[in-house]
């Protein structure tokens, strides 16, 4: 009923509102949200305004004045942002005859349509998503400097403005946000079920990308354009901040970058990049040519993964899982040297959950709709990697050496296509194959309609008619042994991405475990997935042992140790690598080491200078900074290097041309940065983000109070600083154990899963032959404390203190540093325990 009356000329007086002594007339009603009318209207000099009626209730237990000093700082970016004017109450004379007094905001009126009405009126090209992710990306971008959130990002506050009269380029339109009146600060919490800018953002893309798509004819840029930024949607909408792309400048850069590469066709002899951070994820990354290009040989345990065993790859987000998966693959082992194909002891199909598994299966999120389906799931799992051995088939037919390197000649190709004809089913119609279609290209489209009319019955609530054979998979892979001489000597390898709990339902995993781990001389099975993502229990709660059936290889351990001489420069060298093969395929002409120069310490080490700083007075802060240095930050977490190298380039100002090296202190800035957003980023995480940043700040505080004010340890003659980030808990031999809560044991998972804590081998605890917790925190987060990267000490709790420090993280890191750690000459003091800075 107020949203009734406000719409009425009869109420809102078109004679006028009086709003802090400005006088504005309201002339037309233009729409309607849940608590606010819009009316557009003139100022007292005739310029059009937008004014917008509020309910005051909304403002009883805050002040609109909050919001009005938060919107005027939009005011020197106009290009962006629909200026605002005036805030103030007006008392308004409803219908039924009392007064009632509405919040009144007036900002500048923006000529054009709203995303969603332009969406709905105009035909657009691939050139309007490359300019709208621009300029949204922009205003977000300002957004986020001036620490502010717009809240309400729905395709009715984005307006697509035209020109000005007079504009020289007519045809130019821009993006401009409008409704300003209700900004919040950044670190506000979203509502549950709520969406932040981001989230907005990237629904309008997908929106935008929709409706490109409906154009019955598209040019074949625009073609090649919508297909190279479906992995750009697909990572912004990563639920996993840490590794989503969601950084607004990262976003122009990529949809720019991917729009200029899409306008010409590719030089099949040469792979370059606009600049060496155009992809942080393999999910970013289209062309496994280009995946290849950018591979660093030297990745730790990439001779591990491409053994023969079946192997369970985890990890953090981001340590480049995808990336060795993409890489093991026999598509792209295509794009290597004839030796390397033929040296290669796998041929390696490809499936990524998160791009095939999660849309299709995602919603079967219980036991019983899972084992409703089970029958379903297996097909559609099934006829997914069916797929994936069909596109690499058909890669390999287009070869000239198709029948010398691998023997598979146009024979082989019509028995396959026989095979997947006969037991998929295939109709009489479906059976017909146009002129001209090769047998794998129409067994291709066979396959693909499969997929979705699987799809199509399970969320219809209704059952294949037909049972698709059990042995369909070893019945497949053996015929690819027989026929193909390639795959004689080579173990036939499916590699399914992200098998993780938050992509793949824990009860689905069940159903498709069976077909993972069946024992077969024909294939093998390697997945990947977050530390604990992986369920490794069948329907018939059946448990896959660890040492007969697959091998769990956790990228995360091979950056720990940095006592292990062999593995530091395995490590230290394939963070060079990573950075030198981006600089190279850039087109820059500085060297990793000409840049960033070598870790030098006078005082021996990065924890001795660290603790030296204090004793220093004057002294810059230029700890981090180096090769080694950065290296030694990545606790298997290879975006994160990315992103450490980004910075620093961007803060020392790095181009093409530069060959000399960015300054400690510049470093050292960029570094600390990287490693507060780092950070930052676990209060977002869902569930328990909150809970997981106090543990992971408190204790990150402690290992600095350790460094740096800690009592010093005896090696040889010397006395060393106390170096750690790692705890180690072990249970004592007949002591009573002290029992866990559901939350706590959830907290502790989540705490690994996420990675805030890198889980180590179980060790042996130093009370005997008992197991002993080894955690160390995410070596990222220690340039926010001013850490130490090295560890030659832990610290020790027996299990009743590590539940104290989780359920109370402050008390116990200060009782445990007073306690245990503090300095003799510190002993008097009680300090507070300092948080790091946001």
């Amino acid at each position: 009923a107020t949203k009734a009356s406000l719409q009425s000329d009869k109420v809102v007086s078109q004679d006028g509102i009086i709003i802090d002594s400005q006088q504005y007339f309201p002339k037309e009603h233009v729409k309607s949200g849940t608590k606010g009318v819009v009316w557009k209207g003139r100022d007292e000099h005739n310029h059009p305004v937008a004014i917008k009626f509020t309910i005051y209730e909304d403002y009883e237990d805050r002040s609109f004045l909050e919001e009005a000093s938060r919107a005027s700082k939009l005011k020197d970016y106009p290009a962006s942002f629909a200026r605002f004017e005036k805030v103030g109450l007006v008392e308004l004379r409803l219908p039924e005859g009392d007064s009632q007094v509405f919040v009144c905001f007036v900002e500048e009126w923006i000529d054009g349509l709203t995303l969603e009405s332009f969406l709905q009126h105009t035909e657009i090209s691939g050139t309007f998503l490359r300019d709208y992710a621009r300029g949204m990306s922009e205003a977000l971008n300002i957004l986020k400097t001036l620490n502010l959130r717009h809240g309400d990002l729905h395709q009715g506050n984005v307006m697509i403005a035209a020109p000005k009269p007079g504009t020289l380029d007519s045809s130019r339109l821009s993006v401009k946000i409008i409704d300003t009146g209700s900004l919040e600060p950044l670190d506000t919490p979203v509502p549950h079920e709520g969406r932040d800018d981001h989230r907005w953002f990237s629904e309008h893309l997908v929106s935008i990308w929709n409706s490109i798509r409906k154009r019955r004819a598209l040019p074949l840029a625009d073609r090649r354009f919508l297909r190279e930024t479906i992995p750009l949607l697909n990572s912004m909408l990563e639920e996993d901040r840490a590794v989503a792309l969601c950084e607004p400048a990262t976003i122009a850069s990529q949809f720019n970058s991917t729009w200029t590469r899409c306008q010409y066709a590719q030089d099949e002899g040469s792979v370059c990049l606009n600049d060496p951070f155009e992809y942080i994820a393999a999910e970013h990354i289209s062309s496994d040519r280009l995946l290849v290009s950018l591979f660093a040989e030297s990745c730790p345990w990439l001779e591990l993964v491409s053994s023969h065993d079946p192997v369970l790859l985890t990890g953090p987000r981001g340590c480049g899982k995808s990336m060795v998966f993409r890489r093991l693959s026999l598509k792209a082992l295509l794009h290597k040297s004839r030796d390397e194909i033929e040296g290669s002891r796998l041929a390696g199909f490809y499936v990524s959950c998160s791009a095939d598994l999660r849309n299709r299966l995602g919603w079967l999120k219980t036991e019983a709709m899972a084992k409703r389906f089970q029958t379903e799931i297996v097909h559609y799992f099934n006829l997914l990697l069916t797929r994936e051995v069909i596109q690499t088939l058909i890669a390999i037919g287009r070869r000239e050496d198709r029948e010398s390197l691998f023997g598979y000649g146009t024979e082989q190709e019509k028995k396959i296509h026989s095979y997947l004809i006969d037991s998929l089913g295939a109709t009489g119609e479906e059976c017909l194959r146009l002129q001209g279609l090769a047998p794998m290209e129409h067994a291709l489209e066979i396959v693909e309609r499969a997929l979705d009319s699987c799809y199509r019955l399970m969320v219809g609530g209704m059952s294949l008619e037909r049972s698709p054979e059990y042995t369909f998979l070893s019945d497949l892979t053996r015929l690819l042994r027989r026929e193909i001489g390639y795959f004689h000597e080579k173990r036939l390898t499916f590699l399914v991405d992200d098998f993780s709990i938050h992509r793949i339902s824990g009860p689905v995993q069940e159903i498709l475990n069976p077909v993972i781990w069946d024992r077969q001389s024909t294939h093998v099975f390697k997945l990947s997935a977050e530390k604990h993502g992986a369920t490794v229990q069948d329907v018939l709660n059946g448990t896959s042992e660890a040492t007969r059936e697959l091998r769990e290889i956790d990228c995360g351990q091979f950056y720990l140790d940095l006592g292990d001489r062999a593995l530091v420069r395995a490590s230290r060298e394939f963070a060079r690598e990573l950075l030198a093969t981006r600089l190279r395929l850039a087109g820059y002409e500085g060297t990793p080491e000409e840049i960033l120069g070598h870790s030098e310490y006078e005082e021996g080490s990065l924890g001795k200078a660290l603790r030296a700083r204090l004793e220093k007075q004057g002294r810059i802060d230029d700890q981090y900074h180096g090769l080694e240095t950065i290296a030694d930050l990545c606790s298997g977490d290879i975006s994160v290097l990315l992103e450490v190298y980004r910075g620093i380039f961007a803060q020392g100002r790095v181009h093409e041309r530069t060959r000399q090296t960015v300054a400690k202190h510049v470093q050292h800035l960029a570094i600390e940065s990287v490693s507060r957003q780092f950070l930052s980023i676990v209060k977002n995480y869902v569930p328990m983000g909150e809970e997981m940043y106090s543990i992971a700040s408190h204790f990150g505080t402690l290992s600095r109070r350790i460094l740096r004010e800690g009592r010093l340890q005896k090696k040889g003659d010397d006395y060393i600083p106390s170096e750690t980030s790692r705890i180690e808990v072990d249970q004592v031999p007949g002591q009573v154990g002290e029992p866990w809560t559901a939350g706590q044991q959830e907290l502790m998972l989540e705490l690994v899963r996420r990675g805030v804590f890198i889980e180590m081998e179980v060790g042996r605890g130093r009370h005997g032959f008992t197991p002993t917790l080894r955690w160390q925190l995410r070596r990222v987060y220690c340039p926010t404390f001013g850490a130490s990267l090295a560890k030659n000490t832990a610290v020790k709790w027996k299990p009743t203190r590590f539940k104290y420090f989780l359920t109370n993280p402050e008390e116990s890191c200060r009782d445990e540093f007073e306690r245990g750690w503090q300095a003799a000459s510190n002993a008097a003091q009680t300090p507070q325990m300092p948080m790091p800075l946001e």
